[in-house]
């Protein structure tokens, strides 16, 4: 099992609003998220920060989706609402993440459990 944090969209997930996260992974950490979900390992724990700096789990997810990477530019725009909602346009998101569209981060899709 391996968890995911939720620091700026826990609010969002606690709600099951936020369904998809994008993050900037090293290849090593994305590939584990493949591996999990090839062999079926799917559902996980959410939690608020990082256990390190004091998180505590929040909840479970169950992945909806192999995980994946894409351009940011190519982001459906209706991941805007799906990530939390937080930026009404790709380029909002874009610095928030502080990337630029053609940058490649890898995507989660889930569903809170």
């Amino acid at each position: 099992m391996a968890i995911l944090t939720f620091a700026i969209t826990k609010r969002q997930f606690l709600q099951g609003k936020k369904t998809v996260t994008r993050r900037d992974w090293a290849d090593r950490h994305f590939e584990m998220w493949v591996r999990l979900w090839e062999t079926g390992r799917r559902t996980h724990d959410a939690w608020d920060n990082i256990p390190i700096a004091g998180g505590k789990p929040i909840g479970r997810f169950r992945l909806t989706a192999r995980p994946y990477r894409e351009m940011l530019k190519e982001m459906p725009l209706e991941d805007l609402e799906a990530e939390g909602g937080m930026c009404s346009t790709i380029d909002q998101f874009c610095g928030l993440l502080g990337k630029s569209p053609e940058d490649f981060v890898s995507v989660l899709r889930f569903e809170r459990i």
